[in-house]
This record gives C-alpha cells, sequence and structure tokens, in this order.
C-alpha cells in the first residue's frame, strides 16, 4: 500500500500535466475542416481582391494603354517585343479610408476576414501566415492588434498585386488595377445616430463630427450590411459622403482629372439590392457608370461583396446579421439598457417586424448552395438506401451524383419553409442556366469544328468531347471556388445529364465527411429559450459581459491583468485599454471549459490551476537529473506552456465575474421566477415588483414579461393593461413602440379572458410532449441536455432529438408550431430527399419520405462499415459519425448551442451536429433589435 500511493500520485500528475500541456491547438479539428478552410480563404482572397480593384481606371488607363500597346505591336513588332519586358507603366499610390456601417460589421471584417492569423484551422502547417498569434504582444489591446492587422494587410495587397499582360490585358478583371497600389490609412465607425458622422473604433466618448475633415484620402469605401438589413447605415454613409463633397467645395477643390477625383465606393455584404439603389439615389447617391470619362469631383461605385458565411467556431458558422447598432464595450459598463450595445438579430425583425421574409429566405438560401458547392469535396459512394433494403434511384450517399447537394433536408416553422423552398428554386435556376451555356457550346463547337481546325492539344482538353462541356463546367467550378481547391478541397464535377452519370467506386471517392443531412429551424417555433437565463459558462459570460459580434467579449485590460499599475493609474484612458477576447476553439482551455455548468466551471478551472504548477514544480525540482532530451522537450513546451498560463490567467479573472454575478439574490430570484413561468405559473406579482422596484433594466425586465406571455399563451387584457401603463411611467414614453414592436413579433400577447377557455395551452402541450422539464438533472455530470439550464431542455434540441425516430408520437405537438402564409406555402414542417436532377420542392412534397434520420445514420455507418448490418450508431465515435447540418433562421443561442455539443458528444447520438446561423443571439439583444 506504501508503495502503491506515490505511483498512483505520478500517475494523476502526469495527466495533469497533459492537460495543462497540449502539444498543439485544438483549431484544425471538426468534421468539416476543409469547408471552414474554404470559406476563410475565399472571404479573405475575395475581399482582398475587392480592395485591390479601383473601378475609376478599371475602363480607362489600363485598357487605353493595352490597347495602345497593341497598336504599337501591330506597326512594330520587333521594338514592342523587345520593351515590352523592360518598361512597365508607374504604379499609382491611392490612400484607402475604410468606414464600416457599424462596429459589429468592423469587428466581423477585421477579425475574421482580414486576420491572417484566423485563415487556417491548421496552425501548424500554414506557410501563409505571416503574423500569428504567437508573435502577437499578450492581451495586446484592441487597438494595437487592429494596427498590426492593417499593417499585415497592406504589406498582402502589395506582393499580391497582380502585374499586367499585355497578350491578354483588358479580357481579365485581375489586370485592370495593375497600375495602382493601395493602402488602408484607417478605418473609422458611422456613428449611429445616423447624422453622417464618424466615430472612433477605439473611444465611443469622443464627440461625433458633423462635419468630418477631409483627409488624403483619395478613395473612401463604406462597408455596409446589405440585403435591406441596414438602411439608416445606409443613408448615414450618404450623409457623410454629402458631408465630405460638402467640405471640398468650401475649400474651392477641383480636381483636374479623373484620376484624381474621389472614389466613393459603396460594398454590401453580401449583396446589394435594387431597394438600396433606389435608397441612395433618393438620397442622391448615382452609381458611375463611365468611370473615369467625365470631369467630376467624386466617382460614385456600387458593388456587391459576397461574404456570407463566418467560421466562428469548429462547429458554428454564421451570417452575423447586425442591424447597425454597433457595440463598444460591454453591457456590464454601461448598463443592460445602451444603445451601445451589441445590436444582433436583424433577420428576426426583417421577417416579423418589417414582413421581408423573402429577403431573409434568399440570403440563407444562397449561402447554403454555397455550402453544397463545397460540400462536393467531402461526398461519399454508396447504393442502398431504401429503409426495406430496395435500391432507390438516388443513390442518397452517393452525393457527387447530386452534385455536393445535401441529401436530406428537414425543416421545422414556417421560415424555414421558404428557406427549403428558395434553396431548391436556386438548385433549379442554376441547372436551367448551365443547361443553355451547354447548349451554346455545343452550337459554337459545331460551327467551330465545320470551320476550324483546332490549333493544339490544349484546346481539346477544354473540349473534352463528352458533348456535355465537362472540361469548361470543371473550370468554372474552380473559378467559383477561387482558392478552395489549395486547401485540398477537391471538387467532383458531373455531366449536366442524370443519365451521363455512372456510379463511382467508394474506393475512388474522397473519404472526407460530409454533411449527409438538414435541418432548418425557424427561430419562432421556439422564442422561449432565448428569454431564459443561461447557466453555462460561455452562456454566463454573454449575459454579464456580453459576447460580441464576432465571438470576442471585450473587457478593461486591467480586469485581465489587475496589478499592471500602468493601466491601474492610467484612469483617463480606460476605453483605449480595452483588451478583445477570442471565444473560439483557437483557446484550448476556453474549448474544455464552456460547456460545462456553472456549478462546475470553477473547480476545472483549479484542477488546471494545479496541473500547470505540478508541471512546472516537477521540472524544477533540483532532486531530479535531467538529461538534455528532458531538457530540450521541456523548452520546447514553453511557449505552449507561457500559452495556457496567460488564457488559464484570464478565466480564472473572467470567472469570478461571472460567478460572482450568478451568486447574486437578484440572479437567483430570477431563476426562480423564470422556473415558475416554465411550470405555466402565473407570476404578475412578481412582474408587478420588480418594475415598482426599478432593479431591473428594461430589457431584463421584458424578457420575463415576454417569457410569461410566452409560457401562458398570453396575458389577461386588464393585467396587460396594467403592465402596459408600468412600463411606460418607469421606463419612458418610447418603450410604447417597442411593446408594439414585440406583439408584431408575437413575443406579446394580450389574451380576451372566456369561460370556456381551456387551461391547456400550446406551449404546455409542447411541454409535455417533449420533456421540457427535467428536475433530477445532475449539473455536474448530465445524463441530459437540460443540465444547460439546470433542468429545462432548450424546445429546439428536443425537436432535433425527435427528428431522430421521425417524430413519432408528437404529432399534436406538430400541430402547435407556427404556420406562415408567405413562401412555401407557409407549411409548420416540411421533410424532402433532394434529388437530380433538381426539382421544385412542392414537386418534392409529392414524394415518399424516406427514413428518419436516426435510421439514416445507421444507414450510413452499415454502408461505411461495408459489412452490412454488423456496425450500430452506439459505436460510432465523433470522428466517424455523418454530419447532420442544424440551420437557425432567426438566432442561435448559447444554451443551444451547449446542449446541441453535449448530443454531438454522445456516443448513442448518431450524428456530428455543425451549427449554422443567421447570428448568435441572447434575450437582450434579441429584443432590442426588435425594438431598433
Amino acid at each position: 500500500m506504501t508503495m502503491a500511493a506515490p505511483q498512483q500520485q505520478q500517475q494523476q500528475q502526469q495527466q495533469l500535466q497533459q492537460q495543462a500541456l497540449p502539444t498543439s491547438s485544438r483549431r484544425g479539428g471538426g468534421p468539416l475542416a476543409h469547408i471552414m478552410d474554404a470559406l476563410r480563404l475565399d472571404n479573405h482572397q475575395l475581399l482582398l481582391e475587392t480592395l485591390q480593384h479601383d473601378p475609376r481606371f478599371a475602363n480607362n488607363d489600363d485598357h487605353h494603354h493595352a490597347a495602345e500597346q497593341q497598336r504599337q505591336q501591330q506597326q512594330h513588332p520587333s521594338a514592342t517585343t523587345a520593351s515590352s519586358g523592360n518598361q512597365q507603366q508607374p504604379r499609382r499610390q491611392q490612400d484607402q479610408l475604410l468606414i464600416f456601417g457599424s462596429a459589429d460589421l468592423r469587428r466581423v471584417i477585421m477579425r475574421h476576414v482580414m486576420d491572417q492569423s484566423s485563415q487556417s484551422s491548421d496552425n501548424n502547417n500554414n506557410s501563409k501566415k505571416k503574423v500569428g498569434a504567437g508573435h502577437r504582444k499578450n492581451n495586446a489591446t484592441m487597438m494595437e492588434e487592429e494596427e498590426l492587422i492593417i499593417k499585415q494587410w497592406n504589406e498582402e495587397m502589395k506582393t499580391t498585386l497582380p502585374t499586367i499582360n499585355n497578350s491578354d490585358a483588358g479580357q481579365s478583371s485581375h489586370h485592370a488595377n495593375s497600375s495602382t497600389v493601395t493602402q488602408i490609412i484607417g478605418t473609422q465607425i458611422l456613428s449611429p445616430s445616423c447624422n453622417g458622422s464618424v466615430i472612433s473604433p477605439y473611444d465611443s466618448t469622443i464627440a461625433t463630427i458633423a462635419s468630418p475633415p477631409i483627409s488624403s484620402a483619395t478613395n473612401i469605401t463604406y462597408i455596409l450590411r446589405g440585403g435591406g438589413f441596414d438602411l439608416p447605415s445606409l443613408s448615414a454613409a450618404a450623409l457623410h459622403r454629402r458631408n465630405i463633397l460638402l467640405q471640398q467645395q468650401q475649400q474651392k477643390h477641383h480636381q483636374a482629372d479623373a484620376s484624381s477625383a474621389r472614389l466613393f465606393r459603396f460594398l454590401f455584404i453580401p449583396r446589394l439590392t435594387e431597394m438600396e439603389r433606389s435608397f441612395l439615389h433618393e438620397m442622391g447617391v448615382v452609381a458611375d457608370d463611365d468611370k473615369g470619362t467625365k470631369m467630376a469631383a467624386s466617382i460614385n461605385s456600387f458593388e456587391s461583396l459576397p461574404i456570407d458565411l463566418i467560421p466562428l467556431d469548429e462547429d458554428v458558422l454564421s451570417l452575423e446579421l447586425t442591424g447597425g447598432r454597433g457595440g463598444y464595450g460591454s453591457s456590464a459598463d454601461q448598463g443592460d439598457g445602451s444603445d451601445y450595445t451589441t445590436g444582433s438579430a436583424a433577420s428576426l425583425r426583417h421577417s416579423s417586424v418589417e414582413g421581408c421574409e423573402a429577403d431573409v429566405a434568399d440570403i440563407v438560401a444562397r449561402s447554403l448552395i454555397k455550402l453544397q458547392l463545397l460540400n462536393r469535396g467531402g461526398s461519399i459512394g454508396g447504393n442502398d438506401v431504401g429503409g426495406s433494403g430496395e435500391k432507390d434511384e438516388e443513390l442518397l450517399f452517393s452525393s457527387p451524383l447530386l452534385r455536393g447537394a445535401i441529401p436530406r433536408v428537414q425543416g421545422l416553422g414556417p421560415l424555414a419553409t421558404a428557406v427549403i423552398d428558395r434553396m431548391m428554386t436556386l438548385r433549379l435556376e442554376e441547372e436551367r442556366m448551365e443547361a443553355e451555356m451547354d447548349e451554346m457550346m455545343m452550337e459554337g463547337e459545331d460551327n467551330e469544328a465545320k470551320g476550324e481546325v483546332m490549333m493544339d492539344d490544349d484546346c481539346m482538353e477544354v473540349t473534352d468531347g463528352s458533348g456535355g462541356g465537362g472540361g469548361r463546367r470543371q473550370q468554372d467550378d474552380e473559378e467559383i471556388m477561387n482558392a478552395t481547391m489549395e486547401e485540398g478541397v477537391e471538387i467532383a464535377t458531373m455531366s449536366n445529364r442524370g443519365n451521363d452519370v455512372q456510379p463511382s467506386s467508394s474506393a475512388a471517392l474522397p473519404q472526407l465527411p460530409s454533411i449527409q443531412a438538414l435541418l432548418v429551424i425557424d427561430r419562432r417555433i421556439d422564442l422561449v429559450t432565448p428569454m431564459l437565463t443561461p447557466l453555462t459558462y460561455e452562456g454566463l459570460i454573454d449575459d454579464v459581459l456580453q459576447i460580441q459580434v464576432g465571438g470576442y467579449v471585450s473587457v478593461k485590460k486591467s480586469i485581465v491583468e489587475p496589478d499592471d499599475e500602468k493601466h491601474t493609474n492610467n484612469n483617463n484612458n480606460d476605453q483605449q485599454q480595452m483588451v478583445l477576447l477570442p471565444l473560439n476553439d483557437s483557446d484550448p482551455l476556453y474549448a474544455e471549459v464552456r460547456d460545462k455548468h456553472v456549478e462546475s466551471f470553477g473547480s476545472f478551472l483549479q484542477n488546471q490551476a494545479k496541473a500547470l504548477k505540478e508541471s512546472h514544480s516537477q521540472f524544477t525540482n533540483r532532486e531530479t537529473a535531467r538529461d538534455l532530451t528532458e531538457i530540450h522537450q521541456f523548452v520546447k513546451q514553453i511557449p505552449v506552456f507561457t500559452r495556457n498560463l496567460r488564457s488559464l490567467t484570464n478565466h480564472i479573472h473572467i470567472a469570478e465575474l461571472v460567478k460572482s454575478a450568478a451568486e447574486a439574490t437578484a440572479f437567483r430570484q430570477r431563476w426562480q421566477t423564470e422556473r415558475s413561468m416554465l411550470e405555466s405559473e402565473p407570476c404578475y406579482e412578481a412582474l408587478e415588483d420588480l418594475i415598482a422596484s426599478g432593479s431591473e433594466p428594461p430589457y431584463r425586465w421584458l424578457r420575463l414579461f415576454c417569457l410569461q406571455s410566452l409560457t401562458s399563451n398570453g396575458i389577461k387584457a386588464a393585467r396587460y393593461d396594467s403592465l402596459r401603463r408600468d412600463v411606460i411611467q418607469t421606463y419612458g414614453y418610447e418603450y410604447l413602440m417597442v411593446l408594439n414592436d414585440l406583439e408584431r413579433a408575437g413575443f406579446l400577447r394580450k389574451k380576451e379572458t372566456f369561460v370556456l377557455d381551456s387551461m391547456a395551452t400550446p406551449y404546455s402541450t409542447l411541454r409535455k410532449a417533449l420533456n421540457l422539464i427535467n428536475p433530477d438533472v445532475d449539473p455536474s455530470n448530465p445524463q441530459d441536455a437540460s443540465y444547460v439550464s439546470s433542468g429545462y431542455a432548450p424546445m429546439t434540441v428536443r425537436w432535433i432529438e425527435a427528428a431522430m425516430r421521425g417524430y413519432t408520437g408528437l404529432e399534436e405537438a406538430l400541430k402547435e408550431l407556427p404556420v406562415g402564409s408567405g413562401m412555401g406555402g407557409g407549411g409548420r414542417w416540411v421533410d424532402v430527399m433532394q434529388r437530380w436532377p433538381p426539382e421544385s420542392l412542392v414537386e418534392a412534397l409529392k414524394r415518399k419520405r424516406g427514413p428518419n434520420l436516426g435510421a439514416l445514420a445507421k444507414q450510413w455507418s452499415e454502408w461505411r462499415d461495408g459489412n452490412g448490418s454488423k456496425m450500430t450508431t452506439d459505436a460510432l465515435s465523433m470522428e466517424e459519425k455523418p454530419v447532420l447540418l442544424v440551420y437557425f433562421v432567426g438566432g442561435l443561442t448559447f444554451m443551444e448551442l451547449a446542449a446541441m455539443r453535449y448530443l454531438s458528444r454522445r456516443p448513442s447520438f448518431p450524428y456530428n451536429i455543425v451549427c449554422c446561423t443567421t447570428e448568435i443571439v441572447n434575450g437582450g439583444t434579441l429584443l432590442r433589435s426588435l425594438s431598433c
């Protein structure tokens, strides 16, 4: 016994050391790492090429220069050829100022598109990374980090500047800007006051500038949220342009030619709509079609920048739609009702309040089309798809035959139905366009074959003789994918006609995980979950400190470095000493602790601290002799040790703030009130006491008000009028419009009292059918997804579990889902299989549904095992599971995200869940965005 104890203690120390010193970052994993890398690279290259391009010279100088060289070459071939390689056109220097529509949009573009340190999920093998996270200063301030990002970006713009090729100048748009060098000289943000002024991205206390001075920038680029989601920022950009032109006129500053005219570029992410073009026209901004041809003081350019899905984590993709009220600081600093906190959930307001479901459905559907294009690289083969062992003509598991389309698609809610309808319509339109192009190519090839002879073998490769234009299609796919092929994503290029496609052998197909099923969820089927207080570490950080758009938390540097006298004494510069900490899988410690319950994440961080201490003391023990090999291994681990120590220190300080907030009396009383409401108990007295005391910020109280209405199917008319009057008297008359918008969005409802009213409500029916309340869950050792709130399982997660068994026994619950009258028939739920050639949703609904998602995953595992039915889903590891893509239209909460990660980790759950969403929300941001 005396000998076993030291050995056991030594083994525990070794385990702690292994936990504390991971050999590499977690980033690089995930079931769809190849798609995440492709999206990061595509977004980065797209923005790079767009900012390098100068529309003023696209149709004038360079094309004229190329035409002049061609004319001289015809007259003097020898002289021109000799000088073409030695003489270069002098490059113009253009200074570009970026002005973002909101702080949220700026953060997303700066951190997730421009920043090279986050462009690849493989931190060890990314040779293109110039300045990685390891080269940056520890806990650098926001200003220091972003200045480094801009410097790195300018260097990349210079090194990747395309050079002109005289033989094909004018044929490629990349050659249009070869005579200009553009650099970013700064970034600003349009003021939320929408008066045409701008504010600093680092200091919200700076007074807005009504008439901004003319800087040295020759290019002023407005990067705005397109799709009709942010018209206030669009009007602010138009007013800002007008103020600059007025100042320019007052200073009598006239340009001599078009090359010196100031350029105003309006870049819309992800697309420019005709409504926005008309809106700008009414504001006096008209796009110049003939750029550089007229003598004007300014040139206007409208462009779409199709950057939609942003990889936030190894299992999270987001459109990051915002409504233009970007944040500075955190809700902890300024209060939950601040106008400068993060504004999110623009899609829910756009669809529910403004009635623009079509715009939301179109943007989401186009992002799904892009994902399915990238999904071609992760397709696998197989034949048996029938529930009874029959052969299905679709060959469900042979995704290359579907050209990357996700085979099984389900949708819950009317907006989800609209998205699926639009997605299938886009597939039809794409097929029709490709068929027309094929016919034109075939006609051109026939005419060319009659009149001319192919000059060399290269041309034969372009027209492969198959009659379907497969080689040309492969070239088009490569152009669409941009640099995706560089990241190892291989696109399976098939013929246009379904009867031309031959099944490929499974050995010849790439063995990467593919998306086998898609579940689109309308946020409106579960408005209860966002109103609740989460009890996981990540959810509490969002509830207390406000996780900002893009997956970052902004804290004062004095919080994470309390002993730094330089920052504690400099109280006048607090706003500029903000640290933006990333909250994603790039931090291995955070990836482990983010989904833990409030009762367990403190002990977890304590164990991590012990592990670091043990690993350090074990090596520095003077009584133990060390050879050179052990010393070398320890030295190699020093950077990892330093990074883990810094991460642990940051999270300990953040956890102290979160823990203190969760242990407050007001927090516990609020949680008890929420639990009573979830059990369909009226809590009107508690609401009246809270609003009378004024202890709760307005949107915190409104969350409880909406929760009471949602769980009781409305509030009695007399009580509703009384509470409505209290809101206006306590918080102000401006909240009258807030209440009206919440009613239109379905969060509040006045219920008239009738004698024959039933006690059963839609929520009570769903609560019983889906088993939403589980009071016996153990938060420290959870066996159910309801641990995320100590007993309540998110309704959307229960619907995901129900989809595995085909919604068996939930016929009455499905009738309680909302129904709309918009696109796709406004159905409550849909379940279809995508085919090749594509078909519409109406045609797909006429066909028989396939097996439920659980049986589908079992068939997939049996096919992968290759031995029939020997393999069961219980034996699948996370790496072997197929991928279920869950798309939340209207916002995803951290509570739901933690619950879905819990499901993915369970061996009995047959899928790896990857989440897509329009934005990440909580109750405060959701209600605030509806009242913008």
